[in-house]
């Protein structure tokens, strides 16, 4: 049944004395209808028509309005996604070209060093340290290809994630993680990022001692918060990365809240909604 069969189903067996309906038109196209009838004899209230095209013009704007804001997080959210894409792509091209070439140089260079003849001292020496030199960038380049994107989110799921950036942290990490399935991707990724930038700000701005990351999935959200017990004063507006945490969170439709007060740490508490499969 449509708009105009549900209103005249509607109707059907009623006395109607005086009808009046506009039109809701939302970026020049119809979106529907706004009627109103009468059934008693008297007639149409004066000023009627004009507080109904009114009315529905203001419908439109808040229509209008939804319909933007809903395209702009669906736009945020492909942008994410594609940008996170690149991340993975980089990340794999990385690790099984640039790296693996890099070991295969490496480990040249080490058999090199052992084929040396006892009075060839120098060129042992040389060798040795092209190869420990090439072995720290290799280290290097691993660590920026993690930062890129980390291999094990994608391998292993959220919590072996964690789990790695709570033993890599230079702050002493309480992690409590409690899902038992993989979660979708935006959403294991946001999640991951929240901690880790997380982990750095409390090392590097709060000077924090300790932090304790709790992460629970439940049927349709996932509930994150972080704590430390750092200096506090962390400000979204002064470029510690919360604003683009806060982005990233938005874009898979989750809310992103953060207490800082002075002297008494930063707690961040993120929820991030799972769409059913």
């Amino acid at each position: 049944m449509d708009g105009s069969d549900a209103l005249a189903a509607l109707l059907a067996g009623r006395e109607i004395h005086s009808r009046i309906a506009a039109p809701i038109v939302v970026a020049g196209r119809l979106w529907g209808a706004m009627a109103s009838a009468w059934s008693t004899p008297e007639r149409m209230p004066a000023g009627v028509e004009d507080r109904v095209k009114e009315f529905t013009e203001l419908v439109a704007t808040a229509i209008a309005n939804a319909d933007g804001r809903a395209q702009l997080t669906a736009s945020r959210a492909r942008i994410v996604a594609a940008a996170d894409e690149a991340r993975r792509h980089i990340e794999r091209d990385l690790h099984d070209g640039v790296q693996q070439r890099l070991v295969s140089i490496a480990l040249e260079l080490r058999g090199a060093e052992a084929g040396i003849r006892p009075e060839q001292e120098a060129l042992r020496a040389q060798l040795a340290h092209a190869a420990r030199g090439l072995t720290a960038a290799t280290e290097d380049l691993q660590r920026i290809s993690r930062g890129i994107h980390p291999a094990i989110l994608s391998a292993g799921g959220l919590g072996p994630a964690l789990n790695t950036l709570a033993r890599r942290s230079a702050v002493p990490v309480e992690l409590n993680v409690r899902t038992d399935r993989r979660l979708p991707e935006p959403v294991e990724v946001a999640a991951y990022y929240v901690v880790s930038e997380a982990l750095t700000n409390a090392a590097k701005h709060a000077h924090a001692t300790r932090v304790h990351v709790d992460v629970t999935a439940r049927d349709t959200l996932v509930e994150l918060s972080v704590r430390d017990d750092g200096l506090g004063g962390a400000d979204a507006g002064r470029g510690s990365g919360l604003i683009g945490l806060a982005d990233r969170v938005e874009a898979v439709g989750g809310t992103l809240e953060i207490a800082s007060p002075a002297g008494s740490g930063t707690f961040l508490h993120v929820e991030i909604p799972i769409e059913p499969s």
